[in-house]
């Protein structure tokens, strides 16, 4: 009865999701003295972030920043 208990147990254990905030937001500076613009995509990934950074032609600055909450 106890192995099966701890069969369970372990089973109930390892299947469960882990979820973790990966989430990432672009963000857009158009002037030094300016506040950040958020993008209003989030990105899973910070590659992917970055990927999208790189397509943004604004004068100014960018930025990937995790969220968190």
């Amino acid at each position: 009865m106890k192995v099966n208990s701890l069969i369970l147990l372990m089973t109930l254990a390892l299947s469960s999701n882990v979820e973790a905030n990966n989430d990432y937001n672009l963000l857009i500076k158009a002037c030094r003295d300016c506040s950040w613009i958020v993008y209003p995509e989030v990105f899973k990934l910070r590659e992917n972030c970055e990927i999208a950074r790189q397509g943004v032609f604004v004068s100014g600055m960018t930025r990937c920043a995790k969220i968190d909450e």
